[in-house]
């Protein structure tokens, strides 16, 4: 595990210097660029096939749609290294790429879904739905203000391109939801194998809408800095995939745990506070909030505060029932203990 973790450190560094540095001219650049995509998008997806093969029931489904995901996004790249290396002209906007990068999206999402950490945790309590609709909420917020809000107004709707282009972020939205509900399921020390998996998801939803923004922004070519997200995010698959064994389940929460972790806890906060830090660069910036950021803005303030009135109601049930809990044990202990006395103050 800490071999494949240096090797892939080292592997992203290597990268990233390359393509700053532009070591070989901007022709060399490309080929290294489009070659070391393909290549860790091939091991993210292997990696993936190996654990969905070591694993049973849903850790299986989830290793295994993972690993279709990879193999998508493993042929987007072949397709992008077509274009740039044998055809040698730009990638068209949209692309035969991009029927695959996008065909990975629901895939994830899927993989996702039923992964156990969502339906041990995620849809069993009511605080666990809140809490989707807070993240949901931040996320979108976030994402409007940052690329969608950009994008729709700079983008033609009516073009194929630009349904493309505003379909990425919005699909990266659920997935960065789902992927902070099965954080938020996981124990303190929950299995590194799975951080790895949900770093590299994360990443790729960050390139992704990178990507989109960089293309109707100013253009995007091969080569560009905001290429090392996607190697990144395959590494960071491949890795987890490597370490990926069935012990995996033992970092969710149990079913029957009622205290809730920290994790869980602060995990929907923390997209709150990104969100916070949103509207005051927006505010800074002498930007004005539309309406359908102050809409989301005003809604996240709501569920935010009925979510902890929720917890303060989850809070003073379970200190109720650990009393209760507690007062037969404790009655219990004194009838034994007088019981004693007694014996031992009986004549014999």
């Amino acid at each position: 595990m800490r071999l494949a973790v240096v090797l892939a450190f080292l592997a992203s560094v290597a990268f990233a210097l390359w393509i700053g540095l532009r070591i070989g001219g901007t022709l060399t650049t490309e080929y290294v660029d489009d070659v070391a995509t393909v290549l860790a998008a091939l091991a993210a997806t292997s990696l993936c096939f190996r654990a969905a093969s070591r694993n049973e029931g849903r850790l299986r489904l989830f290793w295994l749609l993972l690993a279709l995901a990879c193999g998508a996004w493993t042929l987007a790249e072949t397709i992008w290294a077509g274009y740039d290396l044998v055809l040698h002209q730009a990638v068209p906007v949209p692309s035969w790429a991009d029927i695959g990068y996008l065909s990975a999206i629901p895939l994830v999402v899927a993989a996702l879904v039923v992964h156990p950490a969502m339906s041990d945790s995620a849809a069993r309590r009511a605080r666990a739905t809140l809490d989707g609709l807070v993240l949901a909420t931040a996320v979108a917020f976030v994402g409007w203000s940052v690329v969608l809000g950009p994008l729709w107004h700079r983008t033609d709707m009516t073009t194929l391109g630009g349904v493309v282009a505003v379909a990425y972020p919005f699909g990266d939205i659920v997935t960065l939801v789902l992927v902070v509900l099965i954080v938020r399921a996981l124990q303190p020390g929950g299995r590194t194998a799975l951080w790895f998996v949900l770093g590299g998801i994360v990443a790729m939803a960050l390139s992704d809408s990178a990507y989109a923004y960089l293309t109707v922004v100013r253009g995007y070519v091969t080569g560009d800095l905001a290429d090392v997200g996607w190697i990144v995010a395959y590494l960071c698959i491949a890795v987890g995939a490597y370490s990926g064994a069935a012990a995996d389940s033992s970092a969710i929460r149990p079913a029957h745990a009622e205290t809730p972790t920290t994790v869980s806890l602060v995990a929907p906060y923390v997209v709150v506070l990104v969100a916070l830090a949103v509207t005051a660069g927006e505010i800074q910036l002498g930007r004005h909030l539309g309406r359908v950021a102050w809409f989301m803005a005003m809604g996240l303030v709501g569920l935010v505060l009925v979510r902890q009135g929720l917890l303060f109601v989850d809070s003073v049930r379970l200190e109720m029932s650990h009393r209760d809990a507690e007062k037969p044990i404790s009655r219990h202990a004194a009838m034994a203990g007088a019981a004693a006395d007694d014996s031992v103050r009986a004549p014999p």
